[in-house]
């Protein structure tokens, strides 16, 4: 399998295939090439079928390799690293060092040295990165409460092979600073959970929080004659379920050779159950979450209590 660094094209390395000195200037042009940061390209083909964390990652690798010392990725682009999901990956590659005075910024990277002394740095895919728990940690300083969740809750997830405890993720916090943001930190590890099975259940948790709904039961355990079954947001009193209705969840139960609709399918059926033992179900889907006005009216008009505006 080819690594992140071997796709990468340096100058000197295209300069010796091609004793031309404009031929660079002109695959550009042409659009063989792309640019990832002065001195270092991809082929036009590598980056098309790249997704968003493989094209940080080519980034990530070619702002490390162009360094005197082995740099320690951070925030966004130690969340890359590690796979845990985000909102948006920028095109900026974040590092984590030691304050210097200032003065040492440069294109296309980003550096933060809060909380540096107390940073733990690991090995990961050739890359010198911080803990999943201070990677966490990392992303409540630069995202809304409500996206620092959704990534945190993956770090927690029971159905994660990286998983941490959640006593790591205190311990972790306990170590901070004020200059980093401690309270806030603190607020979003309060609030994590192991049991979002996606980003976008768990940003719609937490957006449920924010705009003063009542907090939901997770994964309640439902059964019928059939079987049983987790919706992903439960109200026991009011006999109201949510579901977050994602890419993700139809994915995972998609069976193998099978046709997406005969998922969709299953998944009314599996609503029809529900409503049967007599609770009402609201689905929320991605334009919701994106639409803080769209989302309350459909919530409160399923008749989900809401404690606070």
């Amino acid at each position: 399998m080819t690594t992140y660094r071997e796709q990468i094209i340096t100058t000197a390395a295209f300069a010796r295939a091609n004793p031309d000195t404009r031929a660079l200037t002109r695959a550009l042009a042409r659009g063989e090439l792309v640019k990832l940061r002065r001195g270092a390209y991809v082929a036009r083909e590598v980056w098309d079928a790249a997704d968003a964390r493989d094209r940080h990652l080519l980034r990530a690798h070619a702002a490390a390799s162009q360094m005197q010392s082995e740099p320690v990725l951070a925030g966004f682009s130690a969340a890359a690293v590690w796979g845990m999901p985000v909102f948006e990956l920028p095109e900026t590659v974040t590092l984590a060092e030691a304050w210097g005075g200032g003065g040492r910024s440069a294109p296309g990277v980003r550096r933060t040295a809060a909380a540096f002394p107390t940073t733990e740095v690991v090995e990961r895919d050739g890359l010198r990165v911080t803990t999943l728990a201070r990677t966490a940690l990392e992303l409540t300083r630069v995202e809304p409460f409500a996206r620092a969740v959704a990534s945190m809750d993956w770090a927690l997830w029971r159905r994660n092979p990286l998983r941490i405890p959640m006593e790591e993720l205190a311990d972790e916090a306990d170590r901070l600073t004020v200059r980093f943001g401690i309270v806030r930190a603190r607020h979003c590890v309060a609030f994590a959970s192991h049991l979002s099975d996606s980003y976008g259940e768990s940003l719609c948790r937490a957006l449920m929080h924010e705009l003063g709904f009542a907090p939901p039961t997770l994964q309640l355990e439902l059964r019928d004659a059939r079987g049983r079954m987790l919706p992903d947001f439960a109200w026991r009193r009011e006999r109201v379920l949510a579901e977050f209705d994602g890419k993700g969840k139809y994915l995972r139960g998609m069976r193998d050779g099978e046709d997406p609709g005969e998922v969709v399918w299953r998944e009314k059926k599996r609503e029809d159950r529900l409503r049967a033992l007599g609770w009402s179900v609201v689905r929320v889907v991605w334009a919701d979450l994106l639409d803080r006005d769209r989302l309350i009216r459909l919530l409160v008009d399923a008749g989900v209590p809401r404690e606070r505006r």
